[in-house]
């Protein structure tokens, strides 16, 4: 999923969740948004199951850039934006976030699963756990870089922690709502506005 532009000052780039892809809903709402405008280049790529090879992907689209480049991450989309944002000192925008403190937790996703969009069936294994619990960043060196949007009725993972972690950055919660945040398409203009 892609659109290409011409001459662009920003180059957006999406990261969806796990077992999800470049067709979730929320993807489908920032294409739609930003193939209006000129000035921005929008791309979501179908990440990889492994952390490892996911976050190669993710890096090799960042260094491809000749234009600035913005992360916005949902769920594990989220962990894999602040990790590369931290690193390439990026602008990113996260949504009900994996933070560190999550990881041990997720040794639940150890086994077979069927992605939500594709129908593909494809196994997570320790080694990949493994993987992910080394993308672990205890502090945060550019906390300013981060926009953190949380839903507190999130069912899957602990918003305590998600705002312990970016205590320092600019976050906006929301009483109620769920993992999925059902009313992302309101924070568009607001995503917008903390990315320019």
């Amino acid at each position: 999923m892609i659109v290409s532009i011409t001459d662009f000052q920003l180059k957006i780039i999406y990261l969806h969740g796990f077992n999800s892809s470049s067709k979730s809903t929320k993807a489908q709402i920032l294409e739609c948004y930003f193939q209006a405008r000129e000035d921005i280049s929008f791309i979501c790529p179908d990440l990889k199951v492994s952390p490892n090879t996911a976050i190669k992907q993710i890096e090799n689209l960042i260094k491809s850039c000749k234009s600035n480049v913005a992360l916005i991450g949902s769920s594990l989309g989220g962990l894999y934006a602040t990790y590369a944002s931290e690193r390439f000192n990026l602008k990113s925008v996260v949504i009900n976030p994996v933070v560190t403190s999550h990881l041990n937790e997720m040794s639940g996703l150890i086994g077979q699963h069927t992605n939500f969009h594709t129908g593909e069936k494809y196994f997570f294994s320790n080694k990949n756990f493994s993987e992910l619990k080394k993308l672990a960043l205890n502090n945060l060196k550019h906390p300013l870089n981060h926009l953190c949007l949380i839903k507190l009725g999130d069912e899957v993972l602990d918003h305590k922690k998600t705002l312990k972690y970016f205590s320092n950055s600019l976050v906006i919660t929301e009483n109620q709502g769920n993992h999925s945040y059902e009313d992302f398409s309101e924070k568009i203009s607001l995503i917008n506005d903390f990315l320019f």
